[in-house]
């Protein structure tokens, strides 16, 4: 048992330091302008730090990318539970749905830079692309929620928010706790293209700059911290996810 723990904790770090060996050495073959190694990205992250530019850039990067998973949240799950209670309305709102997955990316953004202005941008990015993801799962969820307990609540005239606390709660959490994990994954991806094309700050404007400098190795950092807040927010999401089933249960 004790060498089982000792593999599943070991694990990430023997596959991080594989990674990390793998880079090294196909670094060792290109010009870092091409391929910087993992000592130069590190240096160039360093350099962003002690310039001032990283907490600026990371900071904006950060508000817009929770504001817009926030939003598209606190949209999606009323709605995904409306469409899969209602099959009036899931039909009705299933269209709109498809066309928000189906619409290219850089549609939305040259779209909203018409609409909104450069600012605002990244945040309708993020509830654009997010939003299908969280009212997909949440869908999901309510039809997969088994029909003898809805049933039987029934037939003991069980009120109303009972029944969606007590039955559709718990067995649509996991699927909602999905479609927001991949949510985020989406979240720092879309907010930093969406700063790449329309912004002066963020982590996406940064590598626009760094891009037309030929900093690779700057390129290359600023990836680096969009890696970092993906992995940190869905261990955030792990960890929420292990509060809430233990209090289910």
């Amino acid at each position: 048992m004790k060498t089982s723990t000792w593999l599943s904790k070991g694990l990430p770090l023997l596959s991080l330091l594989f990674l990390l060996i793998s880079w090294q050495w196909v670094a060792s073959f290109y010009n870092p302008i091409l391929v910087p190694s993992p000592m130069e990205t590190i240096q160039a992250l360093w350099h962003l730090y002690i310039s001032g530019k990283l907490w600026e850039h990371v900071n904006n990067t950060i508000l817009r990318g929770f504001m817009g998973f926030l939003l598209s949240a606190c949209i999606g799950v009323p709605l995904g539970l409306l469409m899969g209670i209602n099959g009036i309305i899931r039909r009705l709102v299933q269209p709109f749905v498809v066309v928000m997955q189906v619409i290219p990316l850089i549609s939305w953004l040259v779209l909203a830079m018409i609409w909104f202005g450069s600012e605002r941008v990244p945040v309708f990015v993020v509830v654009i692309t997010t939003l299908p993801l969280v009212m997909i799962n949440v869908v999901q969820g309510v039809i997969n929620v088994d029909p003898q307990y809805t049933e039987m609540a029934r037939v003991f005239k069980v009120n109303k928010r009972k029944i969606y606390f007590k039955i559709y709660f718990p067995q649509v959490l996991p699927y909602l706790l999905a479609g927001l994990s991949a949510a985020l994954g989406t979240t720092w991806k879309a907010v930093a293209m969406a700063e790449f094309l329309s912004t002066q700050r963020g982590i996406g404007s940064g590598m626009a700059v760094a891009r037309i400098n030929l900093e690779t190795p700057e390129v290359f950092a600023w990836t680096l911290l969009l890696v970092l807040l993906g992995l940190s927010t869905d261990y955030g999401l792990r960890l929420l996810q292990k509060r809430l089933t233990s209090w289910r249960y």
